[in-house]
């Protein structure tokens, strides 16, 4: 009596082997992008907080007190005051090729625009590319 497996038995394992992974590359694709949308989201958070903290401090960046006034801050102004690190931020949707706005840059170099409406400051991250 030989010992070993059966071509039939290779073959079952084969199959199953494959429809897991038909199963879990794209659940992990999925939760892949996810995570990289949260990390940007975030990261662009952390710019209108920083935008926050600056204009508080510096408050001629700030638009006049008229509906719908704009004003921006830089990226590079918020790393320069220091209220970002004088770093190059990565951006974590980044696809060498990539057509599409948010994965166009390798590193985040935007601004923060400050619009007064409602009698409030409201500060949108916009991306440079």
């Amino acid at each position: 009596m030989k010992k070993g497996f059966t071509l039939v038995e290779l073959l079952a394992v084969l199959v199953i082997i494959g429809i897991i992974a038909m199963i879990a590359v794209p659940t992990i694709g999925s939760a892949i992008k996810t995570s990289k949308e949260r990390a940007y989201d975030k990261q662009a958070s952390i710019f209108e907080n920083a935008a926050r903290t600056y204009t508080a401090k510096n408050n001629t960046a700030l638009p006049s007190n008229s509906e719908g006034n704009e004003s921006v801050v830089s990226i590079e102004t918020l790393k320069k005051a220091g209220y970002l690190a004088n770093k190059n931020i990565k951006n974590p949707n980044y696809k060498k090729g990539s057509t599409e706005e948010k994965e166009k840059c390798a590193e985040l170099d935007g601004y923060v625009i400050i619009t007064y409406t409602r009698n409030k400051y409201k500060y949108k991250y916009a991306n440079d590319c």
